[in-house]
């Protein structure tokens, strides 16, 4: 069993994480939290039986903590990750990894010297078993793909939470504490586009690294680097991107600003014969029937196969996973390097906003 520290107990690690981590009792246990939040620390100690901490590298120095996962806000991913590092843990890393390349690049080359510990972003939908079936079939024939279209034009998790599950928000984080982290924050971001770069960019880079790193994760995994940007069209949180990959054009859309009450995260594929379309639903409810659809046409002939519905939980699938490379010493396929492709790519695209 890995007793596992968490250091962030936010809405996604208290929604999340910490019930998957739970939930696998013989592969993990919740031993250690932290958060700048000292009621919220409390409160997630107590109803896990777990130690809290006042101190996030006091957590990360304790000696029967085996992984650290970093779930704090993204501004202090590095040093949180850095520190676990260094003390010889386990890494699992909530996306994005960092919000300036420079920081990647320094946990990577930390990483290197550190090869027998386990260091894993958190892209959990290219552990959804939709995807992975898409992965199967793209990898077990050679049809060249003509046209790729993917999308995240979604409603935010509140609307569901407030109705289903209600993580507890801290009200002890004082004014200085918000400005403070609002304000490394948008250092990162300047330290990643530069110092002239404009609100909008800032807007993009936020949308992108926020939840658009989703999607360009998961299609570099199916189809690999696009081999240029054709196009950028942003408008406030609107993004329109068009890539050329090798034979084909894709389109991304990232719209994060609607209150339409739908979840319209997708990939589709399509290959001249054959479309095969990814859907993701909303994460902030657990445990959804998640379908696969494929359609093959022939000249007289259009057959679809639903893959599903299937309910496993791609957080749990992704735990699994981590463990999994922890045990037997693999590197997770959601690795620092992987993860640096998706910030040098959003920077590319930025600057041609």
């Amino acid at each position: 069993m890995i007793n596992v520290g968490i250091i962030g107990a936010g809405t996604v690690a208290q929604l999340m994480h910490i019930p998957t981590l739970s939930n696998l009792p013989d592969l993990f246990n919740v031993a250690a939290v932290y958060d700048l939040s000292p009621s919220l620390t409390k409160h997630i100690s107590t109803r896990y039986n777990a130690i809290g901490y006042d101190s996030p590298f006091d957590l990360i120095r304790e000696n029967k903590i085996d992984a650290v996962f970093v779930l704090s806000p993204d501004q202090y991913h590095a040093e949180y990750a850095k520190a676990a590092i260094l003390a010889g843990k386990h890494v699992f890393i909530e996306k994005p990894v960092t919000l300036c390349p420079q920081d990647l690049q320094e946990l990577i080359e930390l990483e290197k010297q550190h090869p027998g510990q386990v260091c894993m972003v958190g892209y959990m939908r290219r552990y959804a078993q939709g995807f992975l079936k898409c992965k199967e079939l793209l990898d077990s024939d050679d049809r060249k793909i003509e046209y790729m279209r993917f999308r995240d034009i979604i409603l935010e998790g509140d609307y569901y939470i407030d109705q289903t599950l209600h993580p507890i928000i801290p009200v002890d984080i004082t004014g200085q504490q918000k400005i403070e982290s609002a304000e490394r924050r948008q250092l990162q971001i300047r330290l990643a586009l530069g110092e002239n770069c404009t609100r909008q960019q800032q807007i993009s880079y936020q949308m992108l690294t926020g939840l658009g790193c989703h999607s360009l994760s998961a299609v570099r995994e199916l189809v690999g680097k696009p081999l240029s940007i054709k196009s950028v069209a942003a408008n406030g949180e609107h993004l329109v991107i068009v890539f050329q990959f090798e034979g084909f054009l894709a389109v991304y859309e990232l719209v994060n600003d609607q209150n339409i009450v739908q979840f319209d995260a997708a990939i589709e594929i399509y290959q001249h014969d054959r479309y095969m379309h990814v859907k993701y639903e909303t994460p902030y409810l657990r445990y959804q029937p998640h379908q696969f659809t494929v359609v093959e046409s022939s000249t007289h002939d259009t057959q679809t196969t639903i893959y599903g519905p299937d309910y496993r939980d791609a957080f749990e699938n992704e735990l699994r996973y981590f463990h999994d490379c922890i045990n037997n010493g693999l590197k997770p396929k959601t690795s620092l390097e992987d993860s640096l492709e998706d910030l040098t790519l959003f920077r590319q695209i930025c600057e041609q906003i």
